[in-house]
């Protein structure tokens, strides 16, 4: 809930305690300052990032699967002209969306880089609290092969709910746009970039990245009034990113600091703990290295280098500026380690 309704909400409790003709009074002239701030929250859902021509982007999750701390799994937005993108959709994203004041019924795409689920967890609150908030219209479900299964999975899990709100005595949801509708991504070997999405002048490439085993996992460029954003999703630092993200204004780049991981692993077999221990060593394998981005940004000439996907999580200036050490060594640009929330506008 904001803090101007919950300011708002105190203090009518603490008047409603104070008892007698005071507390009527009292009651009696707060309505007003509550129903203006209710209101002022319904009417402020930053309507005219839809108008300034410019390409609007934000962090809702910068973390990685690992429990707690102070950043959700990975999800994106975009906001370009008339379009509401979604770049994948981790644990948390709609909840971020509240927090930002995004109206989310204006949501019209949504594109997942793989099948990880911190990278996905999220899509059905994305959805279903975008059609709860009168989103009336399709979203296009973007995604590696299983996103039919995905979708379907989805529609099962939420069926009595999509039942509930569509013919409630109360609520009448469009039950034909509860969810969204699959779209397959395919991008050929050897392919720098297909085209996924083109309308009302943004256009969404899919490429190729090197995730593992995990196969196949894509990144996504997008392009709107002359500006970009590239996600890399999650991938080692590859040739394949450098390609697709070639002179872009920002390009959000997963970041794992090799150092700092081998000191955890370190401390863990210290205290005994040899599973996680090991795992930590696993993700080493399949994450790109703060330094690697940071030649991946140079040769691709980007304007600005975002990390996000943290590992080790860092939480404080302090870690981040341990985590970016030695970057600036190979990538002489802007470099900021993202926030949850964070609003980029090109």
């Amino acid at each position: 809930m904001p803090g101007r309704i919950v300011k708002t909400l105190v203090v009518l409790a603490v008047v409603a305690l104070a008892g007698g003709s005071i507390a009527v009074w009292w009651l009696g002239g707060m309505d007003g300052v509550q129903q203006l701030a209710i209101r002022r929250m319904l009417q402020d859902q930053r309507s005219s990032l839809f108008e300034d021509g410019r390409l609007h982007v934000f962090t809702l999750g910068t973390g990685s699967p690992q429990l707690g701390g102070s950043r959700m799994p990975v999800a994106n937005a975009v906001i370009a002209g008339p379009e509401f993108l979604i770049v994948d959709a981790g644990e948390g994203a709609s909840r971020t969306m509240g927090e930002l004041r995004l109206p989310v019924q204006r949501i019209t795409g949504v594109f997942i880089t793989h099948w990880h689920s911190d990278h996905f967890a999220g899509l059905g609150q994305v959805l279903n609290q975008s059609w709860n908030a009168d989103r009336n219209h399709e979203v296009q479900v973007h995604g590696p092969e299983s996103v039919e299964r995905v979708m379907d999975g989805l529609q099962l899990m939420y069926r009595d709910d999509i039942r509930y709100r569509s013919l409630g005595e109360v609520e009448h949801n469009d039950p034909a746009y509860a969810l969204g509708t699959p779209m397959t991504v395919r991008v050929p070997d050897g392919e720098p970039g297909t085209v996924v999405f083109d309308r009302n002048g943004v256009v969404v490439r899919a490429f190729r990245v090197d995730h593992g085993h995990i196969e196949p996992a894509y990144g996504y460029r997008v392009e709107y009034n002359g500006k970009s954003v590239v996600f890399s999703g999650d991938t080692v630092a590859s040739p394949l990113v450098a390609a697709a993200a070639q002179n872009c204004d920002l390009l959000i780049h997963e970041a794992l600091n090799r150092r700092l991981m081998g000191n955890a692993v370190v401390a863990l077999r210290d205290l005994g703990n040899e599973v996680d221990a090991q795992r930590a060593e696993g993700v080493m394998g399949y994450h790109a290295d703060t330094l690697a981005v940071a030649r991946i940004a140079a040769e691709a000439s980007a304007a600005k280098l975002v990390l996000s996907h943290i590992i080790p999580a860092s939480g404080n200036p302090l870690l981040d500026r341990l985590f970016v050490s030695g970057m600036d060594e190979y990538y002489t640009g802007p470099i900021v380690v993202a926030k949850d929330g964070q609003h980029f506008a090109l």
